[in-house]
């Protein structure tokens, strides 16, 4: 095998390689049988055909291309390898050409471009207050009293937040739907958690009521189902008294001030999270604003195939059909493309610019990370071959280093509330960086 490396583009790098064809050999037997699993023949099972008769069908030339590209994945991945060629997408065979003994193969690289300079990290990001307010802290008190409510029968019309003891039945052309009938039920209107109109049905009535209205019914994937309710019970809620007392006996906790200490402390928690993403998602758009990034064509297609499909099978466990997705959702084909195209843009923009942070402050693999990649290669699927668990390997160690990077990108920004007040969110991505190292 005899090859050259021609510059095409910035992007691009075409392989010109002549294959002898005493090279072929050993792969023709293995091209027949791929060409005889595929090729029907009267008289003949696929897989079952004589090698004979497979070549009589299709021809040696077929024949040779088939074991042409058997040929080339081990090969290609050491002239690669030696080149020092890192390809950005699968290269894609542009042209085999049949000489008297040998095959001119031309191999189309696209390769990762590159920046040449970083975008300033140290961007001031402006987020949510991450301070609980009162109205919160008043919210999750409220839910604190009522997990210790008690409940009391009530003459009065139902209003969110009350229970109320219901038989429902419902049917469909006049045959009961057996699984979705229930007596003695007590529900919590305003919960949401039966039927999608329920709630609104139920505010306002009073015990001996029937209400019939018809609905939709997901859960047993029926529509235009009759539904029908006999309000028996209404019960309140009954809060206890927030005193020092009450908390001491009921809660962890010694008085209200401590009680209220440890919800401001939750809430901030929860917020923290959020707020952190908010902020990744501000910094990650300024930085590839500022970058301005020009990516390839075929990169970006690449990607995009990535995406669509992961979306694809995400659809498919739902058992939802593309084009039911797009009578929900109101999208069109070219809107998905669209956004497709720009979700494809952006996370390849943040790979150069992490890259360009792992080259310029010298962002290693530590032991840890190094040790993590083997566990997860001795458990990966021991029948790939070679080249395949390679390209694994160089797959898990990049994304273990472009993690890296984002969180020295992340440690570098600054997060400030709308008054210009910093955001301390730096234990989120500690946590976040601990975490990793133990699983």
């Amino acid at each position: 095998m005899k090859y050259k490396v021609k510059n095409s583009s910035d992007f691009e790098k075409t392989l010109e390689i002549q294959i002898d064809l005493k090279d072929l050999e050993e792969f023709k037997e293995d091209a027949i049988k791929k060409i005889g699993s595929q090729l029907k023949v009267k008289g003949f099972r696929p897989g079952k055909i004589p090698s004979n008769i497979v070549e009589r069908e299709v021809g040696e030339e077929y024949i040779n291309e088939e074991a042409v590209e058997l040929y080339l994945p081990e090969n290609l991945f050491q002239i690669l390898k030696d080149e020092e060629i890192s390809p950005a997408t699968r290269p894609a065979i542009k042209d085999i050409k049949k000489k008297k003994s040998s095959f001119d193969v031309e191999v189309l690289i696209t390769l990762w471009p590159k920046i040449s300079k970083l975008p300033k990290l140290n961007q001031s990001i402006e987020v949510e207050s991450i301070k609980p307010t009162p109205e919160e802290i008043d919210q999750q008190i409220e839910r604190v009293k009522s997990q210790f409510a008690e409940v009391s029968n009530t003459d009065r019309p139902a209003k969110s937040g009350d229970y109320v003891l219901i038989n429902l039945t419902t049917s469909k052309n006049n045959n009961e739907i057996k699984d979705f009938t229930y007596s003695d039920y007590l529900y919590e209107v305003g919960s949401g958690t039966l039927i999608g109109n329920l709630d609104s049905k139920l505010e306002g009535v009073s015990s001996g009521a029937i209400i019939k209205f018809t609905d939709n019914i997901p859960q047993i994937n029926e529509e235009n189902v009759e539904v029908t309710v006999l309000v028996k019970e209404v019960r309140e809620k009954i809060l206890p008294e927030l005193t020092d007392e009450w908390v001491s006996e009921t809660t962890e906790f010694t008085d209200i001030n401590e009680l209220k200490s440890e919800l401001e402390k939750n809430i901030e928690n929860i917020k923290k999270q959020q707020v952190a993403s908010q902020y990744q998602a501000g910094l990650t758009t300024k930085l590839i604003e500022e970058a301005d990034i020009k990516l390839p064509e075929q990169l970006v297609i690449a990607e995009m195939d990535s995406i669509l499909q992961n979306f694809m099978s995400e659809l498919d466990q739902n058992n939802i059909k593309l084009e039911d997705y797009f009578k929900i959702t109101g999208l069109t084909e070219e809107a998905l493309r669209d956004d497709l195209n720009k979700q494809a843009s952006r996370n390849l923009s943040m790979v150069l610019i992490l890259d360009k942070v792992i080259e310029d402050f010298e962002i290693k693999l530590d032991d840890n990370d190094k040790s993590l990649i083997e566990q997860h290669m001795e458990s990966h699927d021991k029948d790939k071959d070679e080249v395949e668990n390679a390209t694994h390997r160089l797959n898990l160690e990049a994304e273990s280093l472009r993690n890296k990077a984002m969180l020295h990108v992340l440690k570098n920004g600054i997060s400030v509330d709308k008054n210009g007040e910093k955001v301390y969110l730096q234990d989120v991505y500690n946590q976040d960086s601990e975490t990793g190292e133990e699983e």
